[in-house]
C-alpha cells in the first residue's frame, strides 16, 4: 500500500486538529520526511492559517449578532413592545452555543499563550438568561 492512503488523515490532523508533525508521524507511522513534503507541496501552513481565520471570524460574528439581538430585545422590553418569539428563541439558541465557541477560543488562545479580553463567559450568559430573558 502507498503512503497516500494516510494523506487526508494527516492533512486533517495538521490543519484542523492542530497536531504537530511529530504526533502525526507517531500515530500514522508515516515518515517525518513524507509529512514535511506533503506540508510544503500541498501548502498545509496556508490552509491551517485560513482555517483559523475563518473560525475566528465566525465566532466574532456570532458574538456580535448575539449582542445586537440582546440589545433589540432589551429595547423592546424597555419600550413595552412585543418581542417576536422567534427572536427570543434565536437568542436562546445562540447563548447555548456560546460556551462551545468560548471553549474553542480558549483552547486556541492557550496554544498561543494569550489571554482573552472582553468576551462572554458562561457566568455572563447565565446572568443574561436570568436578567434579560427571565430564564431560571
Amino acid at each position: 500500500m502507498t503512503k497516500m492512503k494516510y494523506y487526508k488523515q494527516a492533512e486533517k490532523m495538521f490543519i484542523y486538529e492542530k497536531e504537530p508533525i511529530e504526533e502525526i508521524e507517531a500515530k500514522l507511522n508515516v515518515s517525518r520526511r513524507t509529512l514535511f513534503y506533503w506540508k510544503k507541496k500541498y501548502e498545509w501552513d496556508r490552509k491551517r492559517f485560513e482555517s483559523e481565520q475563518n473560525q475566528g471570524n465566525f465566532s466574532k460574528e456570532l458574538l456580535d449578532f448575539a449582542r445586537k439581538l440582546m440589545q433589540k430585545i432589551s429595547s423592546d422590553i424597555d419600550s413595552n413592545n412585543k418581542t417576536p418569539q422567534s427572536e427570543i428563541y434565536s437568542l436562546m439558541r445562540i447563548l447555548k452555543n456560546i460556551p462551545q465557541v468560548k471553549q474553542y477560543e480558549s483552547s486556541k488562545v492557550k496554544s498561543k499563550q494569550q489571554k482573552p479580553t472582553g468576551q462572554l463567559t458562561a457566568e455572563m450568559i447565565e446572568q443574561i438568561e436570568k436578567k434579560v430573558l427571565g430564564i431560571e
